[in-house]
């Protein structure tokens, strides 16, 4: 068993070499890779360079996707694209820090008494084997504090969100680097990079409903924290799914006009019979995200105050309408690009970019934070 606080290499050990002058955050999805360039600016984090590579062969053969929940990596692929967008991109630096999407590791909330840091990791390595359902020998740990509770004595107890993830999956992430000519310096749950980019300045709990192609995760964080994590196989290539079957189209023809036309329809006009067969499926993840809400709120005995939906199904037409009418809280659309400085001709397009480049910003600011 291995407990490691960033899963690989910590950032401190460049206080003992030069330390680069920009990082890469990857984000490496289902069926994409969001490369985002960082380096610090004069108030804060700066984008540099950005890319965003997107395939579209998993909507026609499943099987094609860069990786899958059962956490394979199609390394050798990933790591030709990763050469290709780093090369046709001019990205400068190769020191990377990378997401890995919350399907591959295992999370859960420990609730310990309240004791001094270096204690934390050995009883960690105790309760572990009541929750991690893999022999502790085969896995990383890692661990963040997430706040305290009271309990029903009255004792006073800190909240411990822990993460395990299998050693195999991380040396497939060092081989894809590797092979692509990359530094990877350290691997972090993707929710982590999440909570870090959208809810820095957010000082009351958030529910993120980040809406990929393959699932969606609902976060709930705080102060730039993770405190809660679930997940849903309800996601993107479902809605498009049902636009192709409902309509009888193929499955790219559904893919262009969930993205074109999304809920314009909604309750009325040209396009209902569209936002007919979104609504269903739209309404499974809402009631996920209901349920999230009330474990968080039951278990935490605090309020979410607001929800921001992130990924790429967060541009869908009219989706901040319709969740805020569900969920009866406030919606919007993730805005990292509010945390980082970029170029003033980025402007136009951050609005459509930022769900979807959150995690990569995310990841490529903790450097400098």
């Amino acid at each position: 068993m291995k407990i490691c606080y960033n899963l690989l290499m910590p950032f401190d050990l460049f206080k003992r070499i030069v330390k680069p002058s920009s990082f890469l955050g990857v984000d490496i999805g289902t069926t994409s890779i969001k490369v985002a360039e960082v380096k610090q600016g004069k108030d804060q984090p700066e984008l540099i360079n950005y890319s965003l590579f997107e395939t579209y062969d998993h909507l026609e053969r499943t099987n094609t996707a860069l990786q899958t929940s059962t956490l394979k990596l199609f390394e050798n692929e990933i790591s030709e694209y990763l050469k290709i967008i780093i090369q046709k991109g001019g990205f400068k630096s190769r020191e990377v820090t990378a997401s890995l999407p919350s399907f591959s590791a295992f999370t859960t909330i420990i609730d310990i008494p309240k004791m001094p840091e270096g204690e934390i990791a050995k009883t960690l390595g105790f309760k572990a084997r009541q929750y991690i359902p893999l022999p502790l020998t085969s896995v990383t740990l890692d661990w963040v504090k997430v706040g305290e509770r009271t309990d029903e004595k009255g004792n006073k107890t800190q909240r411990i969100f822990l993460i395990s993830v299998p050693n195999e999956q991380i040396e497939r992430y060092k081989k894809i680097f590797d092979q692509a000519g990359l530094n990877l310096l350290t691997l972090e749950v993707e929710g982590f990079s999440l909570a870090r980019i959208l809810t820095t300045t957010i000082d009351k709990p958030t529910l993120i409903i980040d809406v990929g192609s393959r699932s969606t995760t609902f976060l709930v964080a705080q102060n730039g924290l993770l405190k809660y994590v679930s997940q849903s196989d309800f996601a993107g290539s479902s809605l498009t799914q049902s636009i192709a079957s409902g309509l009888g189209i193929n499955i790219r023809r559904a893919e262009d006009l969930k993205r074109q036309k999304g809920l314009a329809g909604l309750g009325h006009g040209p396009d209902k019979e569209l936002s007919t067969l979104l609504v269903p499926l739209l309404d499974v993840i809402i009631n996920e995200a209901k349920r999230v809400k009330d474990n968080y709120q039951h278990s935490y005995q605090q309020k979410i105050a607001s929800v921001i939906l992130s990924g790429g199904g967060a541009n869908l037409l009219n989706a901040e309408k319709y969740f805020k009418e569900k969920l009866e809280l406030p919606v919007s659309k993730a805005d990292p690009f509010a945390q980082i400085d970029y170029p003033p001709k980025l402007a136009p397009l951050t609005n459509s970019l930022g769900p979807s480049l959150s995690v990569a910003l995310g990841l490529g600011i903790k450097p400098f934070i």
